[in-house]
């Protein structure tokens, strides 16, 4: 069968990262010069850590270290190139804690950030909350395991119908234990309580184009070179502005980092009970049914069916946990 043929961006970019990586023969590494630094944006042959003294500087990578992400804590040595000029490398990447990842090009797994804390779902009135987005973004916080915050950005445009969308929202996502914001940058609300929330961990913001991230990230570091795009006029869809992840410090101990937008975010689920175990609300009723190898779609003595039918837990989360659950196997 004849190979694909790599189109000139994917051969561009190919011949990027292997420009950025350092053959390991030609390093002279200075061993006493290690030191500890945290990735802060990474892109193609751009790479940029930040020591424990807070200086960024450019880095080169060795070889054969894998994916890095945004977050990684590595190790840095100082080496000489063929000119005689000394650079900073990339020679280990230290243990992580978690990763975030998503599906990139033709299913690969591709890594969006290291060493997360917490996960803001940032959702928005326009375009319009999408429930079920929200329960793929929970499934990942949960089994990284990562705390999670949802923000509804955008309520200065709250009408009769939206204002009943987040209310349920709200009242949906609270019941399970979940913590709600409400916001907007035009009005200056929720920027304080959203400020508080980012104490004290590494925090990183997902949610389609559009919602405002970059524009939150923004209000809270108003000194920052920050990118902000408008929503598409034809579509309700937010334009791509964040084309990198990057991390920033915030008061208060706080560490966020603005991912880019995306606009389907597929959880990469390694079985049926990482999504059970992803859904905080259905997994009481893991192992409760009549049947262990119950589907819980018509067996009889379905504890999780009963729970819906009792009102004890949400029919739109059972559904979203059933068709998360359809798509995996799918798979």
């Amino acid at each position: 069968m004849a190979k694909r043929k790599l189109s000139k961006q994917q051969q561009r970019r190919i011949a990027s990262q292997q420009e950025n990586k350092i053959q390991d023969d030609k390093l002279q590494l200075d061993e006493s010069s290690t030191q500890t630094a945290r990735i802060i944006s990474h892109h193609g042959r751009q790479l940029y850590a930040e020591t424990e003294n807070l200086e960024k500087i450019k880095c080169k990578i060795r070889q054969n270290l894998g994916d890095l992400a945004c977050g990684d804590y590595v190790l840095l040595q100082q080496a000489l190139n063929a000119t005689g000029e000394s650079q900073n490398v990339v020679v280990a990447v230290k243990e992580r804690t978690n990763l975030l990842v998503k599906t990139g090009f033709a299913g690969a797994v591709k890594p969006v950030a290291a060493n997360i804390g917490q996960l803001v779902i940032v959702t928005s009135l326009r375009p319009k909350p999408n429930p079920y987005l929200i329960d793929r973004y929970l499934t990942s916080a949960e089994n990284l395991p990562a705390k999670a915050v949802i923000v509804i950005n955008k309520v200065d445009l709250l009408d009769d119908e939206t204002k009943k969308i987040a209310e349920d929202l709200t009242r949906l996502y609270q019941n399970i234990g979940y913590q709600v914001i409400y916001t907007s940058i035009k009005n200056n609300i929720g920027i304080d309580e959203l400020s508080e929330a980012l104490s004290n961990t590494t925090s990183i913001l997902v949610g389609l184009s559009g919602v405002g991230k970059s524009s939150l990230v923004k209000a809270i570091l108003p000194k920052e070179e920050i990118r902000i795009g408008a929503t598409s006029e034809s579509t309700g869809e937010g334009k791509h502005t964040t084309t990198v992840s990057a991390l920033y410090h915030l008061k208060g101990n706080g560490i966020i980092i603005d991912s880019p937008g995306v606009r389907d975010f597929t959880p990469i689920n390694k079985s049926q009970h990482e999504i059970t175990h992803g859904f905080v609300d259905v997994r009481k009723f893991h192992g409760a049914c009549k049947f262990a190898n119950c589907s819980h779609l018509n067996e009889p003595g379905c504890a999780m069916k009963a729970a819906v039918k009792n009102g004890d837990l949400n029919e739109q989360r059972f559904n979203n946990y059933l068709r998360l659950v359809a798509e995996f196997n799918e798979l």
